[in-house]
Formats: structure tokens, sequence, C-alpha cells
């Protein structure tokens, strides 16, 4: 793997930031998405973990943070941060930029420094947007294998659901939550290597998709 210039962060600075956001936004944002959140109960408040989620648009993010009660950090392609106004803000709520046209050692140092130091982690298992189809079909990457045993994080597997398989603005988008999943539940020991972080991936997609699969969206109002 390649490493980038990007230097280690620490995002003691922005929980603050964070913070102020949220409560100027999220309402805002749970309210353009029209989001309805199923068993909220599941999600722990007194720990961290990575949350692995199916990737639908360009919002999911953004619901996800505006949606869950902890504070989800997330990795944001390094060319966002070029932007005026764009990168200062993702700097702000503590994103971190990642260079997707190669495998970035600095951002998978940087997820793994955050979740030992208790934070929480957002991860699209899928690596990229697959909008309007279902996640059962789609291959993984073994990055969020690799992360939870470098990390030794718990899983929490979220399902993002709609009529129409992405997330839009005005239509209802429903943020699903599934029951943890253990770090040590993954055995480590046995599943070593990119073989084994592939497996582990798989399997917490399974539960990702398993939401996907069980959920019915048609009688939550």
């Amino acid at each position: 793997m390649s490493e980038n210039k990007n230097e280690s962060v620490s995002f003691e600075k922005e929980k603050k930031t964070y913070k102020f956001f949220y409560w100027l936004l999220a309402g805002a944002a749970r309210r353009l998405y029209r989001v309805r959140i199923i068993n909220a109960s599941n999600e722990p408040l007194d720990q961290h973990f990575i949350v692995a989620c199916n990737h639908t648009g360009a919002a999911d993010g953004v619901i996800i943070c505006a949606t869950m009660q902890n504070q989800i950090r997330f990795m944001s392609k390094k060319e966002l941060f070029k932007v005026p106004v764009v990168g200062a803000f993702l700097k702000a709520i503590g994103c971190y930029p990642v260079d997707r046209k190669s495998s970035d050692i600095t951002a998978l140092r940087n997820t793994i420094n955050l979740l030992k130091d208790k934070d929480c982690v957002g991860i699209f298992p899928q690596g990229t947007r697959m909008p309007g189809v279902d996640p059962s079909t789609t291959t993984v990457k073994n990055g969020v294998g690799l992360i939870a045993a470098r990390s030794g994080a718990d899983v929490l597997p979220v399902c993002i659901k709609s009529k129409s398989g992405k997330t839009q603005m005005f239509k209802k988008n429903y943020l699903v939550i599934g029951n943890l999943i253990k770090n040590e539940d993954f055995d480590f020991e046995t599943n070593k290597g990119s073989e084994g972080h592939q497996k582990v991936a798989d399997r917490i997609f399974a539960e990702v998709c398993k939401l996907w699969t069980e959920t019915d969206i048609s009688n939550v109002k």
C-alpha cells in the first residue's frame, strides 16, 4: 500500500464543532430526507463501534450522522477537502480524507486510531454507491474486516432502505439498526490475512443484507 501525504489526525477539537452543527442541522436533515429510524434502541450509547452500512446514495452519511445519537466519523474523498467552504466544513465536523485511487495507509491508520481512542467510525463495505439494487447482489471489500481486526472494535450493522432503493430528498428513508456484533465473535485467530478479513467482511455485510430483506417498511409511519 502507498501512503499519502495526509498527516494522522486527532479529532478532540472538532467534537464541540460537531455538536454545534448537529444541533443546528440534524433536525433539518432528518426532515428533508423524512428519516424514520427502526430499532433505535439497538444503538449502544456507552461504547465505541464501527457502523457498517449499505451505500445507496450520496446522502447516506448525512442520514446516519443526523439520526444516530453517537458521533459517527466518516472518510471523505480527498478531492472534497480542496473545495472552499466544503473542505473546511468537513474538517470542522471531524471527517478525514481518503485517496480512493490507491490504498491509503494514512486513512486506514486514522480509522484504526479513532476506534482505539473510543470514537465511532462509519464504513460502507461496498466501497461505492450502489443505488436501486438489492445489497445482497453486490460485492464487498475486505476493509471493514481488516479494520475490525486491527482496532478490536465491535461492529453495528445498519441498513438504509427506501422504496426506490436510494436516498432521496422529500422521500421517506429508513435507517434500520441491527444487533451489535462483538469483536471476539469474528475469531480473528482463525480469520487472518486478506482471506480471513474478507470472510469477516462478508459476514458483517450479510447482517446488513438481512436487515434489508427482513424489514417491512410498508407499515412504518
